[in-house]
């Protein structure tokens, strides 16, 4: 019986360390990196009545990253904003280019050009869960990222002495207790085995492990707003729409409703097929960009595309995913965009405004 109890618990300890995932040896901070692009400058030198060509590569700073972790690494956020175009133009106004989230088996990346979000495994943490502790017995994450990368020397980096791994031909990292400092891409000849200059490096040019972590900083909006376009399949916004009206703001066929970027809306097609959309952005030549998404019966998703692009002042037929220029008993509704963004129901379809991605909360 102690035997049995001994095994239970030692399965146990197993069992929750499993779950752990803290590959940097300091709780939590903030690092903030400049990602250089390198330049291509041709020119001559006259020595001694010699004319000498040359061709050498001129860094610029491209993009800033803010870097945050807490939990020793088991949650991360990264924002990124591009400040110089290619060349190293440096641009008026900085532009944020997208933001990052590490959680749980997740990586979440919003692209706020497209003002999508994208969720893609976090195949690190999971090769560490399905290989018990792998990265603390190597002493490195980064073994386990990259098989067979080694320690090869220090460099000093912000005043902290970063560990040198030569992953590859083509690629360097430089960390300190887990966390990467420096990073450094080369191009390489055709066979991949030698090295024919630096192409990109992203460096650490701040770091502060000192200051206290916001929480929010790890529930970004644009997450919330997708975890709420995700919870509403067919069932859910048949419940919505028999039971919980006061949630709903009608579209009327004559006035319709004005839009704005990150409306959701439930609908009802001219097939009686329950299905959500959401506003995505208005480009600049006033096309409507959405995502979507509608329902069999049996809950299946119809379609097989989850992004629509539709020009001015288009009849929608949102069953087959199509547009025409005159109506027919088949339309769902018309996008418009004169001095205001509107769509208009068509053949009396309902289309309703989920009320709460209109909050700040969303």
């Amino acid at each position: 019986m102690k035997r049995i109890t001994q095994l239970f618990f030692l399965l146990l300890m197993v069992s929750c360390y499993a779950q752990d995932f803290k590959p940097y040896k300091v709780k939590s901070g903030k690092i903030v990196y400049q990602k250089l692009k390198y330049s291509t400058h041709f020119g001559f030198s006259i020595v001694n009545g010699v004319k000498t060509n040359y061709k050498k590569q001129v860094p610029y700073v491209s993009e800033i990253t803010n870097y945050y972790w807490d939990e020793y690494g088991d949650k991360s956020f990264e924002e990124t904003y591009k400040i110089a175009d290619f060349g190293g133009e440096p641009l008026v106004d900085s532009i944020k280019v997208g933001e990052q989230l590490w959680i749980g088996n997740h990586r979440y990346y919003f692209n706020f050009k497209e003002n999508k979000t994208y969720d893609d495994p976090y195949y690190l943490r999971i090769k560490c869960r399905e290989n018990f502790q792998y990265y603390q017995i190597t002493g490195s994450w980064i073994k386990t990222q990259y098989m067979g990368a080694e320690e090869s020397g220090t460099k000093e980096i912000l005043g902290k002495e970063a560990t040198y791994y030569k992953i590859d031909n083509s690629t360097d990292l430089y960390a300190w207790k887990g966390l990467v400092l420096k990073n450094e891409d080369f191009y390489t000849n055709r066979k991949g085995d030698q090295r024919l200059g630096i192409n990109r490096t992203k460096v650490a040019v701040k770091i502060d492990t000192i200051s206290k972590m916001n929480a929010n900083i790890f529930n970004p909006v644009w997450l919330k707003r997708e975890k709420l376009y995700q919870l509403l399949d067919k069932n859910k916004i048949e419940e919505i729409l028999n039971k919980r009206s006061n949630l709903l703001k009608r579209l009327k066929n004559k006035k319709g409703i004005k839009i704005r970027k990150n409306d959701i809306l439930l609908f009802v097609t001219t097939n009686f097929r329950l299905g959500k959309l959401q506003v995505l952005n208005i480009d600049t030549k006033n096309r409507l960009n959405i995502k979507f998404k509608w329902y069999y019966n049996n809950n299946s998703e119809g379609s097989n595309r989850d992004s629509y692009t539709i020009k001015n002042n288009s009849l929608v037929d949102i069953d087959a995913v199509a547009t025409a220029e005159e109506k027919t008993e088949k339309i769902d509704f018309r996008w418009v965009k004169r001095d205001k963004p509107y769509l208009f129901p068509i053949n009396n379809v309902k289309i309703y405004l989920l009320k709460s991605s209109r909050t700040n909360k969303f």
